[in-house]
């Protein structure tokens, strides 16, 4: 009886051992939550707003800036391999590419405080579509 009782008492700690969690040492570490915005985050240092601004003051500096984003959008794609997405025709004058993004911007104050970039880009993806 005296043994039937140990194994009853082994049996019984050993089913209360499985049954309790094992004691943490740190709480546990929860998932990082996913952002709601999938899109990345474009940082803004100059918005549409302001390069419109800027094109009805400064006609060099406007053509610089436009002409840089377009040169920086067409290297970037070319380097990582992608398609183009905008395909400016022969002939065409650097002044005839600043002249369509200005144009875009003035019809599209939606897009005042989206960074100018972009909105050049779209600009340009409007003015020049590629054929393809």
């Amino acid at each position: 009886m005296k043994r039937a009782a140990m194994a009853a008492m082994a049996i019984l700690a050993a089913a209360a051992a499985q049954a309790q969690p094992p004691a943490r040492t740190q709480p546990p570490r929860l998932p990082t939550p996913v952002p709601a915005q999938a899109a990345p985050q474009i940082p803004t240092r100059v918005a549409a707003r302001t390069l419109t601004a800027l094109c009805g003051e400064d006609r060099s500096a406007c053509l610089t800036y436009v002409l840089g984003s377009a040169d920086a959008f067409a290297s970037a794609l070319a380097a990582a391999g992608r398609p183009q997405v905008f395909c400016v025709p022969r002939g065409t004058t650097n002044d005839q590419i600043a002249q369509a993004a200005v144009r875009y911007l003035r019809a599209h104050p939606e897009e005042a405080n989206n960074n100018a970039a972009l909105v050049i880009l779209a600009g340009l993806q409007a003015s020049f579509p590629c054929g393809y």
